[in-house]
């Protein structure tokens, strides 16, 4: 089937949706002593382009729960399914056709949530990758009770034909989270190996004030580690989950040159300018923020660049839901 273009109606391409962000990326919050910070009301615009693609996917993949642009493959993307389903890593291309389903060996799908393509290990010369890897999160914890926390990282597999299916074998990195279990359903990998982790709902601080989302990082070198390793609270982001309807964070994805990371929530997009080596985010330029109110019948999940411009592909849990590549604005860099 042929992608489909839809067409917002008048009102909608020039809706403005208040979307209530923080003036910029604070420094680390711990939630003590924090000082009231100034909303901003910053206003957000519709996407342009949106194309609707069907996702010819496998009867099994109803819980589409991420997207991962390949890092070496244009036009391929990986998923997964979310909570209690097999251990399993789907791809699929831009047109929406199956590309292949590989068992991930003698791992669990207790709550996979976020999955992101990055280096094997990083490069001590350059920030290049020597080769190219899939991380999967099992990084979901509704309930915010687990303990420890798992990633699996295996070698990015080549794109099959429809109805193929292999396995492969991962390394398995366990961390904790130094304050409390959270839930998290947004991860990026930096190009220098470094893992984000972006928490999803709201979260209060002492004085029962809303708190910006978290943002904490895993270093490359953990992965030599035997034993689960403590993240570390690097930033908060300027949303604040449970602000508005719906604004609950579901994933990331940094773009192929590393200067820019989309963060989705349910209904909108929220695009930062980081360092190209890092992955950071540049918290004195403001992010750009885009409505996915036109495509609000779908529970949005997953987010992917798509391709080397600013087109995004975003997709939705649901037999199928289809896939909407779009066009949101891009922030200004300095």
């Amino acid at each position: 089937m042929a992608a489909t273009t839809v067409s917002s109606p008048p009102w909608l391409r020039a809706a403005v949706f208040g979307a209530t962000i923080l003036g910029g990326c604070a420094t680390p919050d711990t939630g003590q002593a924090q000082r009231r910070r100034t909303l901003v009301d910053s206003a957000s615009v519709v996407p342009s382009n949106i194309t609707a693609i069907p996702l010819q996917s496998r009867p099994e993949l109803t819980e589409n729960s991420a997207a991962a642009g390949s890092s070496t493959q244009p036009g391929i993307f990986f998923t997964i399914n979310d909570a209690g389903n097999q251990p399993l890593l789907y791809a699929f291309d831009s047109t929406g056709a199956d590309r292949g389903a590989w068992r991930i060996t003698g791992a669990r799908n207790v709550d996979w949530e976020a999955a992101s393509t990055g280096p094997c290990s990083p490069n001590a010369q350059s920030a290049a990758p020597a080769s190219s890897c899939v991380y999967i999160g099992e990084v979901g914890d509704n309930e915010r009770r687990r303990p420890t926390r798992a990633i699996y990282k295996v070698a990015e597999p080549a794109a099959q034909g429809a109805g193929y299916t292999a396995s492969l074998t991962p390394t398995t990195l366990v961390f904790r989270y130094p304050d409390q279990p959270h839930d998290v359903e947004a991860m990026y990998v930096a190009p220098n190996g470094d893992t984000f982790l972006i928490t999803k709902r709201q979260l209060r601080d002492d004085a029962r004030e809303r708190r910006q989302a978290l943002v904490f990082m895993l270093p490359a070198a953990a992965w030599s580690s035997n034993a689960p390793v403590m993240a570390t609270l690097v930033d908060s982001l300027p949303i604040i989950p449970g602000s508005a309807p719906k604004r609950q964070i579901t994933d990331a994805a940094l773009s192929p040159d590393g200067r820019r990371l989309a963060v989705r929530t349910y209904r909108e997009v929220y695009i930062f300018v980081t360092d190209s080596a890092t992955g950071r985010v540049d918290g004195t330029v403001p992010p750009a923020v885009c409505n996915l109110i036109a495509l609000d019948r779908y529970q949005g999940e997953g987010i992917a660049w798509h391709g080397r411009g600013g087109t995004l592909l975003l997709t939705s849990e649901g037999r199928g839901a289809p896939m909407h590549a779009v066009d949101c604005p891009l922030p200004s860099r300095k």
